[in-house]
């Protein structure tokens, strides 16, 4: 049997000096669309009185935004694989911008299916973490300040203009992403008699990591969906405690993108590993100890794995990864993302959600757990190296 097994990435060996400026645009463009996605949660009673519907109605937004990334990411992926990333990325934002809230979540679904796979493409082996963490940023820079920008919009002039700023921004950076980045097309078909025979063998690890990104978002969404009642039920904090709690967790999750980019550039398999097992521990303390001084310390743990988790994945993901199997896995992880996204709020209701918070941080627990042993046997399933900043092998078999 024969597999590729071409060294990550392929197009960036002979450009070591770190893209900065394109990073940024890709970062920005991550922040506008995570900030859309996320938008209906943030101005719940403004579109309720402005769509004259219930909160179920704009909760199905978010919702139907998570089925369509779902349904829609991996076959975008595969269809628009011999095309230049870099159109793929302006152009799905572009139709990101003038669509429809549907449409516009089939948009980010291949956005979020081809970012990843095109910057790796602009980075050598040494910057691919820090790289990765930077692009991924834009979705914690969401959490924290686009939000609250939104909201603030919403409160001074209309909900519809929330969407509108965002749209427009979403179009711009589409145009400077098409004439400023630089071209990334795949590499042209091998000819069939050429082609490798069998499976490639990193399907097994990315399967793997799929399966780790839905158990981890199921146990994320489990729990953080009632992050209030958590903090004033079962921690008893007093309801003014709550936003300066929540601005820590987020401060925190700010520093775990930072330091995971150095992090998975020098040791990508450890820190991603430790990072799953402090998280664990976190929900522990939340599940056995919420009411003591403990909580604290739970709370940022928390934020910061949840900072780190993404990049620290996505870089060891796309290290694995081969030409053949990347943009499969980019959009893999997306899909089963999405998937512990709708599922994990559910989940978590159902095993005492805001009345009983424990049994959902319990839930969530376990939930780290068996995304800490899936990633593990990921990394033992490689069969290629795992490459440390400087291009050497960290594990082979």
């Amino acid at each position: 049997m024969s597999t590729s097994t071409a060294s990550v990435p392929t197009t960036a060996a002979a450009a070591p000096r770190f893209p900065l400026g394109s990073l940024l645009l890709l970062s920005l463009a991550v922040f506008v669309t995570v900030t859309a996605e996320s938008l209906p949660a943030g101005l719940l009673p403004e579109m309720v009185e402005g769509l004259r519907t219930d909160p179920l109605g704009v909760g199905l937004l978010i919702s139907v935004w998570a089925v369509t990334v779902i349904v829609t990411s991996i076959p975008l992926a595969r269809l628009t694989a011999r095309f230049d990333r870099r159109l793929v990325a302006a152009g799905s934002l572009a139709a990101f911008a003038v669509a429809t809230r549907v449409a516009a979540g089939v948009a980010h679904g291949l956005f979020w299916a081809i970012v990843i796979v095109y910057a790796t493409s602009l980075l050598a082996p040494s910057h691919l973490g820090r790289g990765l963490a930077l692009v991924t940023a834009g979705g914690t820079v969401a959490t924290l300040a686009g939000l609250p920008a939104g909201a603030l919009i919403a409160q001074l002039l209309s909900w519809r203009w929330s969407f509108g700023v965002l749209a427009v921004a979403a179009l711009a950076l589409a145009i400077v992403i098409a004439l400023r980045l630089p071209r990334r097309a795949p590499a042209a078909a091998m000819p069939r008699a050429e082609r490798p025979t069998g499976a490639d063998a990193s399907l097994a690890p990315i399967l793997l990591f799929a399966a780790a990104a839905l158990v981890f978002a199921l146990g994320q969404f489990a729990t953080f969906t009632y992050v209030r009642p958590l903090l004033e039920v079962s921690a008893g904090a007093p309801e003014a405690q709550v936003p300066i709690l929540l601005f820590g967790y987020g401060a925190a999750g700010l520093v775990g993108v930072a330091v995971a980019g150095p992090l998975a550039d020098r040791w990508p398999r450890g820190s991603l590993v430790a990072v799953l097992a402090g998280l664990a521990a976190a929900f522990g303390i939340l599940t056995l100890a919420a009411d003591t001084p403990l909580m604290y310390v739970a709370l940022a743990a928390w934020g910061f794995a949840i900072g780190a988790y993404f990049p620290l994945q996505q870089s060891l993901l796309m290290r694995i990864a081969t030409d053949r199997t990347r943009t499969l896995a980019s959009a893999g992880v997306v899909v089963t993302f999405n998937v512990g996204i709708a599922v994990g709020p559910w989940l978590g209701d159902l095993v005492g959600g805001a009345a009983a918070p424990a049994g959902a941080t319990a839930l969530s627990g376990g939930a780290v757990v068996v995304a800490l042993l899936l990633v593990v046997a990921a990394v033992g399933a490689a069969r290629r190296p795992v490459r440390d900043r400087d291009g050497s092998a960290a594990t082979r078999r």
